[in-house]
């Protein structure tokens, strides 16, 4: 039975302020009559009633009862949600013992869908389960469908490498590929899922649907299934592919782009100065170093600059771990692009002082400027670690360079990156490490990814062109270095919110007054 509390509960997160039922009609003849098929939603305003019929799209399920949205009107003209549905009581008896039919249902209505190019600014789409379901089980295939569009990015970005690979990207280490869902009421049959970037929440809506504006989910893809995760833990049972095909009618449709909050949340900025230059037409939603992205941890921030800015990451090495990290977003070399070098040179003095004269200890530089599969904005690593450790660093980076199949060679010339050549776009890794006795002075080491020949001059690069450099190589020098296997792996390392927040107002503080 739909009464005015159980619409109440279903249309309130919507906006709706209250459920009107039409008075019901006196019967001369005496008999109880029907009951009504249809009620008003009333709304404070137009515009919330206009979101509410957009965002159900013109349908509801509520008690496994389809029911249909349009505008009625008011007796002075305005326009008001009108909830039209079948009936919701067993038709009366009349003294025949025969029941009164139901009215016929109305003809379908078309569809007025959002399209692509009118959802471009959206991240989000809507998600119908299908009608056949149980009410119960909304919650938990609303979760599966959220598992299906995360598995179905992994696998895009994944094209060819087994699911058990080291090698593979999966959401956990990139929030690019996050997508999450929201419910707004337990007994009705849809939800949202929103993803980090319009780009990611097209390519799960072609994959799974086969068209750009979306439609059912094809039932090939459900029958290929999701890998749910075991309750008892289970790798291997995780790993297992589970078959959804009962969720066959499911649709995935565009859902419009979430209005601006102005929320004290989103304003939060931690006490630093942003201004529209650190928001280029470039930034990307889906990147953790952007600075107008979503997934961008404002609170780890220590400082910005015109060009780049100095954060902490997650999972330091310790609590002055920094990275430097150019505004604009690109996988072109910080060291080598001739328009932020000078600045991130500045920086990395900055930081060499503070580490020496507030922290007594010497700075380990590098940076890994190689494409990843799963985008890559470059950045600069700047670790302290402890005095006269220089030495010790160098021998094993050259050590496990050569292990892992790469020569380093050391630059020699006094020339910047960007001045030693011209085209860096294969990439490379490049290191600073510390000499003795504290001070500016330091060694410098590249390795130019598909550089085939070992031998290069005195102030070029080398190598042998077929080697890997390990994504977190630096981090892995230095957990041989001071035996701390751990600290290998960022993963390992991950504090709560509260200590990074801790952590890097202690750091912003001590390095406030260092100036170079």
């Amino acid at each position: 039975t739909l009464t005015t509390d159980v619409l109440m509960d279903a249309f309130r997160p919507f906006g709706c302020v209250a459920v009107r039922f039409p008075k019901p009609r006196t019967n001369p003849m005496g008999h109880l009559p029907p009951p009504p098929s249809f009620a008003f939603l009333d709304f404070t305003s137009h515009e919330e009633a206009s979101r509410c019929l957009a965002d159900l799209k013109g349908e509801a399920v509520v008690r496994n009862i389809m029911l249909t949205l349009k505008w009625s009107s008011s007796p002075n003209g305005a326009k008001r949600s009108h909830n039209h549905h079948a009936y919701t009581h067993p038709p009366p008896f009349l003294a025949g013992g025969g029941a009164i039919p139901p009215p016929p249902p109305p003809p379908p209505k078309r569809r007025n869908r959002i399209t692509e190019a009118e959802a471009a600014d959206s991240t989000t789409l809507f998600l119908r389960l299908p009608p056949s379901l149980d009410s119960s089980s909304y919650p938990k295939e609303l979760e599966t469908m959220r598992i299906l569009a995360q598995s179905t990015m992994e696998d895009e970005l994944n094209t060819g490498m087994p699911t058990d690979s080291d090698e593979r990207i999966t959401a956990e280490d990139e929030p690019a590929l996050r997508v999450t869902v929201r419910q707004p009421n337990e007994e009705m049959n849809y939800g949202f899922l929103t993803f980090a970037s319009h780009a990611a929440a097209l390519t799960t809506l072609v994959a799974l649907t086969g068209q750009e504006d979306g439609g059912a989910v094809s039932e090939e893809k459900l029958v290929a299934g999701v890998r749910l995760e075991s309750s008892t833990g289970d790798e291997k049972a995780s790993a297992v592919r589970t078959n959804v095909s009962h969720l066959n009618g499911v649709t995935l449709y565009w859902a419009k782009g979430a209005q601006p909050k102005s929320s004290s949340e989103n304003e939060k900025n931690y006490g630093l100065s942003f201004h529209k230059r650190h928001f280029p037409p470039d930034s990307r939603t889906d990147c953790w170093f952007c600075l107008a992205s979503p997934t961008c941890e404002k609170h780890l921030i220590i400082a910005v600059y015109e060009e780049c800015y100095i954060t902490m990451p997650k999972g330091a090495v310790n609590e002055h771990h920094s990275l430097i990290v150019p505004v604009e977003h690109g996988g072109d070399g910080a060291l080598v692009n001739k328009k932020i070098a000078p600045e991130i040179e500045s920086v990395k003095s900055k930081l060499r002082i503070h580490a020496r004269t507030v922290l007594q200890k010497d700075l380990f530089v590098f940076e890994r400027c190689i494409e990843t599969k799963g985008g890559y904005h470059t950045h600069v690593q700047c670790i302290p670690v402890d005095a006269d450790s220089g030495p010790a660093i160098q021998s094993k980076m050259l050590e496990m360079s050569t292990r892992a199949g790469f020569q380093l060679k050391e630059i020699t010339s006094d020339l910047g990156l960007n001045a030693l050549e011209d085209d860096w776009s294969s990439g490379y890794f490049y290191a600073e490490i510390p000499l003795p006795g504290g001070g500016n002075d330091f060694r410098r080491f590249i390795y130019r990814a598909g550089d085939g020949g070992a031998n290069g001059g005195g102030g070029g690069s080398g190598g042998r062109g077929r080697g890997h450099v390990p994504l977190q190589f630096g981090r892995e020098v230095l957990a041989e270095v001071m035996g701390k296997p751990d600290i290998a792996q960022w993963k390992a390392c991950v504090v709560s919110q509260e200590k990074e927040e801790e952590m890097t107002v202690e750091f912003r503080k001590s390095l406030e007054n260092i100036t170079c």
